[in-house]
């Protein structure tokens, strides 16, 4: 994959400084840009973790419900309603008698 920014001047300038200032001097430049963008993505990683993990237990199935994702509670009704529903047709079908 390829990733492509566009850049202000006065960004490419700091994206310059930083390069010569902080580069090592055997990486090429692609090796440096896809570190900083792998370091950016696992502190925002960390970062969304910290917060989501001082939630409330309310804020979290409020974020949950707002994304799609059904909250263990729901989980586990469905999963109540989906084995009542297979025990229901196992009785039906010991109920009904069998032409032989």
């Amino acid at each position: 994959m390829k990733l492509y920014i566009k850049m202000s001047k006065a960004e490419t300038d700091q994206w310059n400084a930083l390069k010569e200032a902080a580069k090592p001097p055997d990486m090429e430049d692609k090796d440096f840009a896809r570190f900083l963008f792998m370091r950016g993505i696992g502190a925002f990683m960390e970062e969304l973790t910290e917060r989501i993990n001082n939630m409330s237990e309310e804020e979290k199935n409020e974020l949950l419900s707002e994304a799609g994702v059904p909250t263990e509670k729901e989980q586990k009704s469905k999963n109540r309603e989906e084995i009542a529903s297979h025990g229901k047709k196992l009785i039906e079908e010991v109920a009904t008698p069998k032409n032989d």
